[in-house]
């Protein structure tokens, strides 16, 4: 689950700070207006990615489904709002899902698990188990990319059915698959009696007259 370990000049920065300049970069690239600011945050996202050191086949196959959805996505917006606009849309959700990929890419499974779990302690408080909340997260922002590729599969097949015109025909499957995925997950992490939670003391057995 927890796969290579990351490789790369990102990998070294702990996973906070990370994740923190990636929600201030998500902020910064709808705040900043302009298509000349857009290209900028591109540029550098599109280092970011480069920095993780991924291998780059691995990275066309990963990132072939984002260009073809975003472009589609540029494509209607052009004939909507004009090229500008569409530019400056495209490169925005280009930028935040590099940005992404690079955090996810550069962080081990194990540091995404502390982090989470740090930022979640105070749950303890309202009776919450930080540590199964943060192996939840963790797990979820790891098979985003699995889920992504899942709905590219789905899609392509009821495109051959003649459903596209159906979003129902994509998102049913696609839950139905995630709860099967989610399922097979929990029944792996049952079956190594896994347990966050921290063990009680035992009692002191009784003094003996």
């Amino acid at each position: 689950m927890t796969g290579a370990r990351p490789a790369g000049p990102l990998a070294a920065v702990p996973a906070g700070p990370k994740f923190a300049l990636l929600f201030l970069a998500s902020i910064a690239l709808y705040a900043v207006p302009g298509l000349a600011a857009q290209i900028g945050f591109f540029v550098l996202a599109a280092a970011a990615v480069l920095l993780t050191r991924t291998p780059l086949l691995r990275l066309a196959r990963m990132l072939a489904g984002l260009f073809l959805v975003v472009g589609v996505v540029a494509v209607t917006l052009v004939l909507t709002t004009g090229w500008e606009a569409a530019a400056v849309s495209a490169l925005r959700l280009l930028s935040l899902c590099f940005l992404a990929y690079a955090v996810t890419l550069s962080t081990a499974f194990s540091e995404m698990l502390a982090l989470f779990e740090a930022l979640l302690r105070p749950a303890r408080r309202l009776g919450l188990n930080p540590a199964q909340i943060s192996l939840a997260l963790s797990m979820t922002i790891r098979f985003i990319p699995e889920i992504r590729t899942q709905y590219l599969a789905i899609r392509e097949a009821q495109f051959a059915r003649g459903l596209h015109h159906r979003p129902v025909a994509v998102l049913v499957p696609l839950l139905v698959r995630t709860l099967e995925s989610a399922q097979d997950i929990s029944a792996a992490i049952d079956a190594r009696c896994y347990d966050s939670a921290p063990p009680q003391p035992r009692p002191a057995p009784p003094l003996s007259d």
